[in-house]
């Protein structure tokens, strides 16, 4: 039994049932695991064998997928990459993990055409209709495999794929994970959200993220649901599809969320939509609720991570007092928020004192791959170590305030980016906002903001009273300066990432602040 199994089964039980779409094609289940099985028998045939790495670089698209689960199918291990990095992060990626090919499409061409000389591996699998050189067509390539079910030797503790993390706390790690693993999270992802046989998900956000990947795609695989593919987020086409499809579930980053909610959302059929979750920052209040209203089975935020997939959740239908809560455990996990110094798992914090959050359960990674005191050092007494500082509240809802390495310390506290963002998304100028530590010399570091403002009047002097009112903020975690800016860099899943933002906030700083 392995994950790839998944795609065996709905085949055989649903296959007359359309289990993938990708703009207007359409493929029943049978069709897909037909197409995956000659992917197999190819990828075979070219000598890829149980455990091989096999890069895929690409947008959404359907022959990445059958590759996917045919690459699974005979035991090799997918290595999807982040399509937004640049070709030397490309290359870093594909010789950490050894990959024997990789498989890339036309419009990423540009970041390939740098490196393809460079890199080891023995061929280039190409989707689309240019090309060049030794380059395989991937519809040529896989032309000749049989549709046949592969005999292969693939169980439950064989890795199922590597997936490479953002890389935000330094260079990406390759999070191995397994098949039982990958079923476990599916499963647990599924009774979360309360998903359906009969329900169409969105994924209009890329497969080489986990939050795409192993939190939608999949669990909808297993489940036989319908697997309705874009090539990335474009709001007016989100909308349109979820009445040309009836769409009943969609997964949003923040941003997206914030987007679609501030669309005119009179002109697009939205009926058929029951389920929706986000996950990677939080959500203004205000944003929660107009989602709350456009999803009436289910709204909810899931925490998690490459490392652990869905850790917590927390449906704000059922608990409308809980907004800006990641929740509690979610099935057969297990959390923890204990005290950051003591490295010891039983030191549990108490309501409102904030810790690292940790977890255990069946969905953890097996390893990071060949980085063996890596591994060790994330894992105490069978306890994933998250890195993510968190607090509970009397009822043991959870709510987390994001990395502890980007705990801002200023003049001997810690201030954690989230406490002030939560005061400024309060304010109703603000469309979105971002606080790190720059440097101070009186304060070691002091709070600063990133603003985009929803109100072209707002400024400084505004904000700044607006956070001295507020009785959410004491006046040391109050920003010192506030920078007015078009964008605010985030990776796909919505995450600030503070390190490119501190870079373009010293840049534009006028003079050292005091």
């Amino acid at each position: 039994m392995n994950l790839a199994a998944t795609l065996t089964q709905a085949a055989a039980k649903w296959p007359n049932k359309e289990g993938l779409v990708f703009e207007g094609r359409r493929w029943t289940f049978a069709q897909w695991n037909r197409a995956a099985n000659k992917a197999a028998h190819a990828f075979a045939a070219h000598g890829v064998k149980k455990g091989d790495r096999v890069a895929i670089l690409t947008w959404n698209l359907p022959e990445q997928v059958i590759a996917f689960y045919g690459l699974m199918k005979i035991g090799a291990v997918p290595v999807p990459i982040n399509y937004r990095l640049a070709a030397n992060e490309i290359k870093y990626i594909v010789d950490d993990s050894g990959a024997r090919l990789l498989m890339f499409e036309e419009v990423l061409r540009d970041k390939v055409a740098p490196i393809a000389g460079k890199l080891a591996v023995e061929a280039l699998l190409y989707v689309g209709d240019r090309p060049q050189g030794r380059e395989m067509p991937f519809d040529r390539f896989i032309a000749l495999g049989a549709e046949t079910e592969p005999a292969a030797d693939v169980g439950y503790d064989d890795a199922a794929f590597i997936m490479y993390t953002s890389g935000t706390t330094g260079k990406p790690k390759g999070v191995v994970r397994t098949h039982l693993q990958e079923l476990m999270g599916s499963m647990i992802m599924a009774l979360e959200c309360g998903f359906r046989h009969d329900d169409v998900i969105l994924n209009n956000k890329p497969l080489f993220h986990i939050a795409q990947l192993q939190l939608q795609f999949l669990p909808f695989v297993q489940i036989g649901g319908k697997n309705v593919l874009t090539r990335g987020f474009d709001v007016h086409e989100t909308l349109s599809l979820v009445g040309a499809e009836k769409i009943t579930c969609l997964h949003g980053v923040p941003t997206q969320m914030v987007m679609m909610v501030q669309a005119d959302l009179s002109q697009y059929d939205l009926r058929s939509l029951r389920c929706g979750f986000f996950g990677g920052q939080t959500l203004a209040d205000d944003v929660t609720r107009k989602c709350m209203a456009l999803f009436p089975d289910y709204f909810g935020n899931v925490y998690g991570s490459t490392e652990a997939l869905a850790v917590t959740t927390c449906d704000y239908r059922k608990y409308p007092n809980k907004l800006g809560s990641v929740g509690k455990a979610a099935i057969n996990m297990d959390v923890r928020i204990v005290n950051a110094d003591s490295g010891d798992p039983n030191t549990i914090c108490k309501p409102g004192e904030i810790g690292q959050l940790i977890a255990r359960g069946p969905s953890l990674l097996k390893e990071y791959f060949r980085l063996p005191e890596r591994t060790a050092a994330a894992f105490r007494e069978g306890w994933f170590y998250s890195g993510d500082a968190a607090f509970t509240d009397d009822e043991g809802f959870i709510t987390v305030m994001g990395r502890m390495d980007h705990t801002i310390k200023s003049g001997g506290e810690n201030i954690h980016p989230s406490e002030v963002e939560n005061v400024l998304f309060e304010h109703p100028g603000i469309a979105n906002a971002a606080a790190v530590g720059l440097p101070s010399k009186r304060w070691g570091q002091v709070v600063v903001a990133a603003i985009i403002k929803k109100d072209p009047n707002l400024d400084a002097a505004t904000l700044d009273q607006f956070c001295r009112d507020s009785p959410n903020l004491a006046d040391f975690k109050r920003p010192r300066h506030y920078f007015f800016v078009d964008e605010i860099p985030s990776n796909p899943t919505g995450k600030v990432e503070r390190g490119k933002l501190k870079d373009r906030l010293m840049v534009m700083m006028k003079e050292p602040l005091e």
